[in-house]
């Protein structure tokens, strides 16, 4: 049988992924730490703003077209097998009650 992906959970510090993370649109990237616009996801391995370097990938891709989650995580794992590939959706979901948290001072 051969190799197929999928999703599986692991404990990771949210910060060190948001600093680290590289964040895909259509055309270009982002970065998630100064949130430098219009970088190439194909090849940057460091922000060209603030110089801090890739480690994590993410889509905006995957709320839009969830069946393309698979297809489009074997396709940036050819391209980027630098990148660990993270899910949108899980990490706009855990900022967002991390700042929730850190508001309220929770």
């Amino acid at each position: 049988m051969g190799k197929e992906f999928i999703r599986v959970y692991r404990e990771l510090d949210l910060d060190e992924v948001a600093k680290h993370l590289l964040i895909m649109g259509d055309l270009t990237g982002d970065c998630g730490s100064c949130r430098c616009l219009g970088i190439d996801y194909y090849s940057a391995g460091t922000c060209p703003e603030c110089g801090v370097p890739f480690k994590y990938l993410t889509s905006r891709r995957l709320e839009a077209n969830p069946g393309e989650r698979f297809q489009l995580a074997r396709r940036m794992r050819d391209k980027r097998p630098d990148l660990t590939f993270i899910d949108y959706t899980d990490y706009q979901k855990l900022m967002g009650q991390k700042k929730a948290r850190d508001f309220f001072g929770s």
